[in-house]
């Protein structure tokens, strides 16, 4: 009698697996799919965005910080951006623990950090994206929403999409909007299209895949076109008894 449970136990085991097996066979994991449209969407708002010459940008940010215990803190804080293509761009940021301008005039680019009253500048790029690129690469500036700069030229991260689709429809700040994601090799990226007048991003959240902890940046985005804005905006004078510093950089390379 042993022996018969035992068989029979088995061959209900296996007859298990089998259909397992079977629904597995059947029902494989979904394909990672990126929607036409998903694509179009973010040529357009590129479109639309290379075509701005002046403008000015509000982008009220939330950036979380993970600590060693794995406890997550919320950052805020604020970036204002204003431009006027292609030469000629300034940033206040403003959060819970960094304040800092950038200034470029087209032939330098100054970072200043008023609450130390230092300053460093150096020789920049002719254009403000490559001047926001080296900026990163190069001094270890980085900003959020200097990828914007990128949409809509030959550098735009389309080939890095792995996934993206139309999570639905949206309000941000009383404005229509299409919810698109999307997700890539070492982020995922939400992005808020304003549907009413021009594709503008009126929201941007972005995760890092990179880091386990998986830390997520939101910008809520306020634009103005066509803005007025003078030449002093984009000349730096430091303030009073502030000190001239050399970036990391510089005193490597020497």
């Amino acid at each position: 009698m042993i022996s018969l449970k035992a068989d029979r136990l088995a061959a209900t085991t296996a007859t298990f697996l089998l259909l397992v097996a079977g629904a597995m066979a059947k029902d494989p994991p979904p394909e990672p799919r990126i929607e036409p449209a998903s694509v179009e969407a973010l040529k357009s708002m590129g479109k639309h965005l290379q075509e701005l010459k002046t403008f000015s940008l509000r982008a009220t940010t939330t950036t979380e910080v993970v600590l060693d215990n794995d406890q997550k803190l919320e950052i805020g804080g604020t970036a204002t951006y204003e431009v006027r293509r292609p030469d000629r761009l300034r940033i206040d940021l403003a959060t819970d623990s960094v304040h800092g301008e950038l200034v470029y005039d087209g032939k330098t680019i100054v970072y200043a950090s008023p609450d130390q009253n230092v300053y460093a500048q150096v020789p920049a790029p002719p254009t403000i994206k490559d001047t926001l690129s080296e900026a990163a690469q190069k001094y270890n500036l980085a900003f959020p929403l200097a990828d914007l700069f990128s949409w809509g030229t030959d550098d735009a991260p389309l080939d890095l999409i792995k996934e993206g689709f139309l999570v639905g429809h949206a309000f941000v700040n009383g404005k229509e909007a299409e919810h698109w994601a999307y997700r890539g090799v070492d982020q995922d990226a939400e992005v808020w299209i304003a549907t009413e007048g021009v594709p503008l991003p009126l929201k941007i959240s972005l995760v890092d895949k990179d880091d386990l902890t998986r830390p997520r940046i939101t910008s809520v985005l306020e634009w103005t076109e066509n803005a007025t804005i003078g030449e002093d905006v984009f000349s730096f004078k430091p303030a009073d008894g502030a000190s001239k510093i050399k970036f990391l950089a510089e005193g490597a390379a020497k």
